[in-house]
């Protein structure tokens, strides 16, 4: 079985206590979803586009759920084809495309979930639906998932148990939202600073 070859110099990564260097690649691919800043969808019927990469049988009502979870649904649901409209450029807005990938994501069940500046290029609307999708997929009882999301906006991560704080590739600050703008370091004053923008 192929392994994960990686050089990593003074660092481990462990997943559920085994060393990454240890895990078969394909165990690893089939637990982890990753959603980056653009997503890629086919030219393909949305319903097709969710099940893409799921190597488990899925029926329709599993897809349609994992819309509902990616606050998907409304909206396909209301286009004139439903999920059997077609993929087009013109059809859906980034906002759109990227919940339609995070449904992908969803459906695949990962232990991991990456989100990659995922709500970076997204509209205020669209940014606090991705948001509810965040707080969806944190809460599920039902299942035992990490979500890492890499973000600059930091309004998106701010309900994160854990945020570690890197500059200059290096880890300086770690903790909660509130930890981290008590200590007032790097994290507050970046903080301020996108609040200052907004207002």
């Amino acid at each position: 079985m192929e392994k994960l070859d990686l050089e990593l110099c003074f660092v481990e990564i462990l997943i559920d206590g085994f060393s990454l260097r240890e895990l078969d690649i394909k165990w690893l691919r089939e637990r982890i979803g990753y959603v980056g800043q653009e997503p890629k969808l086919f030219h393909m019927d949305i319903s097709s586009n969710i099940r893409y990469g799921c190597t488990r049988d899925i029926t329709q009502e599993d897809v349609e759920r994992a819309a509902k979870q990616a606050y998907a649904h409304e909206f396909i649901s209301s286009l004139p084809n439903g999920y059997k409209t077609l993929v087009d450029d013109d059809v859906l807005s980034g906002g759109q495309k990227q919940r339609i990938a995070i449904a992908r994501a969803i459906l695949r069940d990962p232990a991991i979930l990456i989100l990659d500046e995922a709500t970076s290029a997204l509209d205020a609307e669209s940014e606090h639906n991705v948001k509810g999708v965040l707080r969806a997929v944190r809460s599920e009882s039902m299942a035992k998932r990490t979500v890492i999301v890499i973000a600059h906006r930091l309004s998106t991560i701010q309900a994160a148990d854990r945020i570690v704080v890197m500059d200059g590739g290096q880890v300086v600050e770690m903790g909660s939202h509130r930890e981290l703008l008590h200590q007032d370091g790097l994290y507050a004053r970046l903080n301020r600073r996108q609040a200052d923008a907004v207002a």
